[in-house]
């Protein structure tokens, strides 16, 4: 099934998939980082991006409490990009889209229409992102990621008529 029209995803398989990616990059194991994040994209792809992207966007906020700047988001792309030289087709740009589209600067899609599917390697680049903020900021993926869910489960009890 399509992940632009693929049901709502279980939180225990979304966070399963995200922490085994996210192992995958501490491992530097390109092969199963590859195998999380097709997973990944294989899911329903706004629940998704609103989580990785919530999870990023928390790490970076807490990383820089005094807010980021262009040298920042450089600086997280450069040591990402440094540290991920174990991956054959690691892409510095795909980091900066998935960056910027975690904090929120990228076109949304017209109301009503599906999201687009997530290709396999931006979810890989997120995954490293995700690594990289997290070895950073001395944290582990759990807290983050419950409370990503937390919000998710809130937005959806708050718009459901």
């Amino acid at each position: 099934m399509s992940s632009g029209t693929s049901p709502r995803t279980s939180p225990t398989r979304l966070s399963r998939l995200l922490v085994r990616g996210v192992d995958a990059a501490a491992a530097g194991d390109a092969e199963e980082l590859r195998a999380a994040a097709a997973a990944l994209a294989e899911l329903d792809a706004e629940q998704v991006r609103t989580v990785s992207g919530d999870v990023l966007r928390d790490l970076l906020e807490g990383l820089h409490p005094d807010g980021l700047d262009a040298d920042d988001l450089r600086a997280v792309v450069a040591r990402t990009a440094r540290s991920a030289t174990w991956l054959p087709d690691l892409s510095p740009d795909l980091l900066v889209l998935v960056l910027t589209g975690a904090l929120g600067a990228h076109p949304d899609t017209a109301d009503g229409d599906p999201p687009p599917a997530l290709p396999a390697p931006l979810v890989a680049h997120a995954l490293l992102l995700l690594e990289d903020l997290l070895r950073a900021a001395g944290r582990p993926l759990a807290p983050h990621l419950d409370a990503a869910l937390a919000e998710v489960r809130r937005r959806e009890t708050v718009e459901a008529p």
